[in-house]
């Protein structure tokens, strides 16, 4: 990337920090001499026009900006709501960038020219994101492929736009006494953007998850071309399908929305329960159906392993909730990972309370509803919980991500009935 670039980015950054923390800042300093503090209710405007001022930043930059908003949106146990359903906005579709440019670093990558390997290739992408995107070509001997290609300056840009994070976040908790916990995020995202950038990692998951599914006729993971792919291009059988959330489109071709789902939910609780790898960007864009009722599971740049155990205390938990086992739910809590500032555990019942009440029948039956993990992470961010895993973050926004799913289908996908081999239906 060149110096100028490189100083621009900077300078955006740090006047939007500058600003967004005079803005939280001078006020409270207002308040402060005359011995009044301010509410949360107070606080609700200046949230949102701080997290439009980000989101607008991030629009700007894209790049690792929007990686960033897209993390901060999915900890609703650190950051006020307002930021949450701000920066839900920042979709990770971008404009694409030119054809040569990608025709060039398909070129370097497999040193030879494009009408080598292809006997077409369509300029027009079929997706663009804030790392690659993906265009629809044709191999020479009439296979069809779709070729995910990164972006020739994406690496440097992820190293300014991490840089410039975290000078931000030094100052910000030199200059505030309880500043948020924002160094383990960015810790965690360029944890994720490092899995993201190293496409022969994205083809390992594929083909590690297509092995787990072989003997369900209901999963479809494309197969990759190892031949034709690197780091930095991916090659994969191109799969057709029905959009996961487009509900008449699925009827009209004779399947049962609610069937779909809950195979969808199968899936995932597999995944995290018995082999504790999962596909962990569950997102309507990566999600299809074909006519013959085959999930189709996209881009597994986001695949994540977790640790022994995280399976079993997940599995405790959601049956402590359904049965309101106090002592089991503590003990859950415990074995994935969550920590109470004072030691006293009572304060991870308080919170189950809080979750099961925003239940749609206030008890937990199975269904755990994009209400239930917002409660969670609200109660989460006002009770003294000192450590909230990563891992169990990422396994509740996979929830909350089917959960939406499954409001767009109208249908409702129970976990339990997953959990017992319910599905795969049809």
């Amino acid at each position: 990337m060149e110096l100028g670039t490189r100083i621009s980015r900077s300078l955006k950054v740090g006047w939007t920090a500058s600003w967004v923390w005079g803005m939280y800042k001078i006020p409270s300093w207002g308040r402060r001499l005359r011995g009044v503090e301010i509410t949360n209710e107070e606080l609700s405007p200046t949230h949102q026009r701080a997290a439009g001022r980000i989101l607008g930043l991030a629009l700007n930059l894209r790049g690792v900006m929007i990686k960033l908003c897209q993390a901060v949106a999915t900890r609703s146990d650190i950051f006020p709501k307002e930021f949450i359903e701000q920066l839900k906005q920042c979709h990770d579709a971008v404009p694409p960038k030119p054809f040569e440019i990608v025709r060039g670093v398909v070129e370097s990558e497999f040193g030879k020219p494009l009408d080598a390997v292809f006997s077409s290739f369509e300029p027009t992408p079929l997706a663009s994101a804030s790392l690659a995107q993906v265009h629809r070509a044709r191999l020479l001997d009439g296979r069809e492929v779709a070729v995910k290609v990164q972006y020739p300056d994406i690496e440097g840009i992820i190293r300014t736009d991490l840089a410039n994070m975290r000078r931000v976040c030094r100052v910000y908790e030199f200059f505030d006494p309880q500043p948020l916990p924002l160094q383990p995020l960015l810790v965690e995202l360029t944890r994720h953007l490092a899995m993201e950038l190293d496409f022969v990692r994205e083809a390992d998951c594929a083909d590690r998850v297509r092995a787990l599914f072989s003997d369900d006729p209901h999963v479809k993971i494309p197969e990759i071309y190892r031949e034709w792919s690197t780091r930095r291009v991916l090659t994969m059988e191109l799969v057709g399908g029905i959009k996961i959330t487009e509900k008449a489109t699925m009827q009209e071709a004779g399947l049962v929305p609610g069937e779909v789902l809950q195979n969808l939910m199968y899936i995932y609780v597999r995944m995290i329960l018995a082999a504790g790898f999962f596909h962990a960007d569950p997102h309507p864009g990566n999600l299809f159906v074909t006519p013959g009722g085959e999930i189709v599971v996209l881009d597994f740049g986001l695949s994540k392993e977790l640790p022994e155990g995280f399976g079993l205390g997940l599995f405790e938990l959601m049956f402590s909730l359904m049965t309101f086992n106090e002592s089991a739910m503590v003990r859950a809590f415990t074995e994935l990972g969550f920590r109470s500032k004072t030691g006293d555990t009572s304060t991870f019942v308080a919170i189950a309370r809080r979750m099961v009440a925003r239940s749609d029948t206030g008890a937990f039956e199975g269904e755990f509803t994009e209400d239930m993990t917002d409660e969670l992470f609200e109660a989460i961010r006002e009770d003294p919980v000192a450590e909230v895993p990563s891992d169990f973050v990422l396994v509740a926004r996979v929830f909350s991500l089917l959960s939406g799913i499954a409001h767009s289908l109208g249908s409702r996908a129970n976990i339990l009935q997953a959990m017992s081999g319910g599905g795969p239906n049809g």
